[in-house]
């Protein structure tokens, strides 16, 4: 359950959602994670792939690891639509379930153990209330699910009071009667664009990038603005910047990788249309281009990411299909 449904609830209504995570019951990693994880995010997230190998590797380790002595925390970055909240919904498919899929209703029951929360900016007079509200209903959570994959989308908007909390969680899970150190932590933030941009631009190939710059500019951009912040005295902003294993990329998508993901989305559509109507659909072969050329483009980069996939589709195409018909652009 998102953090701000959560927080716009009473006391009783918290109380009550624990109640019903309780009742759940727990949800393991499925076997063979190691095997399928990879192949899976890689055929789904374009564009990515020096963020999605060293997650892999790391959530490899994490899971193979006999007794790991701390949950896996990964920190992600990057500008928004360019599939930082797609990775954990896929990393959830794949951790939980032997046969990921689409089908799976994650969150909800497929994923038990997969929580998403949301770092967000409050009045005062609310902070109390939010912190008690998400305490509760994250010890719920982690208390059911030992191996939990917990993700906090935004987290560069937490109070110092909710970074604490976590901070906590993963320091001395058994202060707060949890175990915590088998479970996945993912932290994801829109912070570091112009950085990972810089960076990009000075490679000239996305495959040129180094993961080293990268976790090192990353690193140094959160300790400096949660130095700024002064929650804490900077020696433990140190400790609280070394919990991230590791802090992911995810660079600027380029003109290419719209074109693929039209690409996908088009076969989406023929698979539904041949379902649907028992037929076979064809498009001409720059169809792709085509779409991929209405984006909006600050250089050589989509300045929205992939966020301007589904209304170019439902723009172009929807109608083209519901009437049945071929537009002059070759559709």
């Amino acid at each position: 359950m998102p953090l701000p449904a959560i927080i716009s609830w009473g006391a009783a209504a918290a109380v009550a959602t624990i109640v019903a995570v309780l009742r759940s019951g727990p949800a393991d990693f499925a076997p063979g994670v190691c095997e399928r994880v990879e192949p899976y995010l890689l055929e789904h997230l374009v564009g990515q792939d020096l963020a999605v190998r060293q997650l892999c590797d790391a959530v490899c380790d994490h899971v193979g690891a006999e007794r790991p002595a701390r949950p896996l925390v990964l920190s992600v970055h990057g500008p928004p639509g360019v599939g930082k909240s797609l990775l954990h919904l896929l990393l959830a498919r794949s951790l939980y379930s032997t046969r990921p899929s689409a089908s799976q209703r994650c969150p909800g029951p497929d994923c038990g153990g997969y929580k998403v929360f949301y770092g967000m900016d409050y009045v005062a007079a609310e902070r109390e209330a939010q912190h008690a509200h998400m305490r509760g209903a994250l010890l719920a959570h982690v208390r059911l699910h030992p191996q939990s994959l917990l993700v906090v989308e935004e987290y560069d908007k937490l109070d110092c009071a909710t970074r604490g909390l976590f901070r906590q969680l993963i320091e001395n899970p058994a202060s707060a009667n949890v175990s915590l150190e088998r479970s996945i932590i993912v932290l994801e933030s829109n912070t570091g664009y112009s950085q990972l941009h810089g960076m990009l631009v000075e490679a000239g190939d996305r495959s040129l990038v180094s993961m080293e710059a990268a976790q090192r500019a990353l690193k140094d951009l959160v300790f400096g603005r949660w130095l700024d912040e002064a929650c804490e005295p900077r020696a433990d902003t140190l400790k609280s910047v070394g919990l991230v294993d590791f802090f992911l990329p995810f660079l600027p998508l380029e003109r290419r990788h719209l074109v693929a993901l039209f690409e996908a989305r088009l076969r989406e559509r023929r698979d539904a249309w041949r379902r649907a109507e028992g037929a076979e659909l064809a498009w001409a072969p720059d169809v792709s281009d085509f779409l991929a050329d209405r984006v909006d483009y600050d250089g050589a980069f989509p300045i929205e990411g992939a966020k301007e996939v589904a209304t170019l589709m439902t723009r172009y195409v929807t109608r083209a299909l519901r009437e049945r018909t071929l537009p002059a652009s070759g559709l």
